[in-house]
């Protein structure tokens, strides 16, 4: 358990409005991206603008997965959004003008294809860019099957799509795809939603105590080796009062060698080890899993599956037939 004292755990970052403006943006440009492709010349002097706004798509696209995956410092960053309107601008140009005969208008259609495949491709590995070994379960796996998907629906859409054989029903092969992007872009977003992502930890202006290393020992031991996680009512003074140091230095440990982001998340993921190890153990099988959270330390039932289950993916019920089975 000492080994696994570093993780993180989830927490809103108050980027609600950006994500909803650019989910906004994208499900029109989905939508004029597909009546483009089924009407055509049909809609008249429409067709031009419905064509602008579905050229946007890929820009769109790669502004929510930035607003879903990335921190809030990254977010702050305006030149993304300037490239995506530049594509746009481009895009219109070029519609407008309906001379791509000059080499200024081919190059300027060169460079639009040239940042739409970019931002297709850094769509797909956004998600890839904020995993690490302290990346929760349930997070991983979704960043890992939004890349999946993201991945899969590019190779049809764009790669096979593009020399598949002419057949009747080729022409729905695209917008088929990009109803299901947008399908799974709501998906995604209503996950984050429910599992918001972790804001980036502030830099520390408070310089660190001379004898932090040895204090942050001191912490773990006191909470991991001597039990103090079993105790519901736990608080970072009872800690201090107990190594006989001031609270301010117990927290600059806590968020400082051992890497959390305060005090209560370091004495949970403390708690949900120890469960974890007992749940696996054949000598606890006889206990419910209630007993086994109070012995941990957590006061109730409820607050423990949703603790267990945001750290592993899995209810304590189900972690404990797993390893049984196993």
């Amino acid at each position: 358990m000492r080994a696994h004292i570093q993780t993180a755990m989830d927490r809103p970052d108050g980027r609600w409005p950006e994500t909803y403006l650019y989910g906004g943006l994208f499900t029109a440009a989905i939508m004029a991206f597909c009546l483009a492709q089924w009407l055509g010349p049909r809609l008249g002097p429409a067709s031009a603008l419905v064509a602008i706004a579905g050229d946007a798509t890929c820009g769109w696209s790669w502004l929510l997965v930035r607003a879903l995956f990335q921190p809030p410092k990254t977010q702050r960053a305006r030149w993304p959004l300037f490239l995506v309107l530049t594509l746009v601008a481009i895009g219109a140009l070029l519609r407008a003008s309906g001379d791509l005969t000059t080499p200024l208008s081919r190059m300027a259609e060169n460079l639009g294809g040239l940042i739409s495949s970019a931002m297709l491709l850094m769509a797909t590995l956004e998600p890839l860019k904020g995993l690490s070994a302290r990346t929760l379960h349930a997070e991983r796996r979704f960043r890992l099957a939004f890349t999946g998907g993201y991945a899969a629906l590019l190779t049809v859409s764009v790669l096979w799509a593009n020399g598949a054989p002419i057949a009747p029903w080729s022409p729905l092969i695209k917008p088929f795809c990009a109803l299901a992007a947008l399908v799974g872009m709501g998906i995604s977003v209503a996950y984050r939603q429910r599992h918001p992502l972790e804001p980036a930890r502030p830099t520390r202006q408070t310089p660190l105590p001379a004898n932090a290393e040895d204090l942050a020992q001191e912490i773990v031991r006191s909470v991991v080796d001597d039990g103090l996680y079993a105790q519901p009512d736990l608080r970072v003074a009872d800690l201090a009062r107990r190594l006989g140091e001031p609270d301010y230095k117990v927290t600059q440990c806590v968020t400082g060698p051992l890497g959390f982001r305060n005090f209560n998340q370091m004495v949970n993921h403390v708690r949900i080890e120890e469960a974890k190890r007992r749940l696996a153990d054949p000598a606890f099988d006889h206990l419910p899993i209630l007993t086994l959270a109070y012995d941990c330390g957590f006061g109730s039932i409820g607050p423990f599956n949703r603790a267990f289950k945001a750290k592993t993916g899995v209810t304590p019920q189900a972690f404990r037939k797993s390893r049984r089975a196993a």
